[in-house]
């Protein structure tokens, strides 16, 4: 109930950003995985999320939802992380590694040294943390660039979209910023949308109305 009542409050910016963020942090570690270790191509990573052993070596898109959900919890430290401490780096980034630590503490494939804590880590495990708090000012600062606004931004507030139609909206924003080279998110496509058919309904009112005349 807690967890719930946390979320909501959080709102849309921040659900936007954990979903930028998770995504491209998974796919950017796996992309250094099979970089580092070729040979980890189309082999099982299995690690506990969730309660259950997942293969983590999958891309985003194939990856269990324990695992993505698990991605997802990491963002939303992160984010809670910067909100907590938006001008002190080391604050938050300690705070994401003791996230992580009770995120993973029952994970036995997780090296024992890394659950010291933050201050008695090396460089380059901190600098892990560090990246977290820089990726998810950057996750926010785009999602605030592609956020609708004006009339768009109140129809978003307000519509309802199932499931199937989300997942084209997701499926279509993904190809969309692939082709531009910039992330377009599904409720900037969805507000354009909105406002297409708006235009249409009062060409087509204004239409009728200079026939009737």
């Amino acid at each position: 109930m807690a967890a719930k009542a946390k979320k909501q409050k959080r709102g849309r910016l921040a659900e936007a950003a954990v979903d930028y963020f998770a995504a491209r942090s998974h796919d950017a570690w796996r992309r250094n995985l099979l970089k580092a270790q070729p040979e980890q191509k189309g082999t099982p990573r299995m690690r506990l999320r969730g309660g259950v052993m997942v293969d983590v070596n999958q891309p985003w898109t194939k990856l269990h939802p324990k695992a993505k959900a698990d991605n997802k919890q990491a963002a939303y430290d992160a984010y809670d992380a910067v909100k907590k401490f938006p001008n002190d780096q080391e604050a938050a980034a300690e705070y994401v590694h003791q996230r992580w630590i009770k995120r993973n503490k029952g994970d036995p494939n997780q090296p024992k040294a890394l659950f010291k804590p933050y201050a008695g880590l090396p460089e380059v495990e901190k600098d892990k943390d560090r990246a977290h708090v820089d990726n998810m000012k950057k996750a926010l600062a785009a999602v605030r660039k592609d956020a609708p606004k004006g009339k768009a931004k109140r129809a978003a507030a307000t519509i309802t979209v199932d499931a199937k139609a989300w997942r084209r909206l997701t499926s279509a924003a993904r190809q969309l910023s692939t082709a531009l080279g910039r992330p377009v998110q599904p409720e900037a496509l969805l507000a354009a949308g909105m406002e297409a058919m708006a235009a249409v309904c009062e060409a087509i009112a204004s239409e009728a109305r200079a026939t009737k005349t």
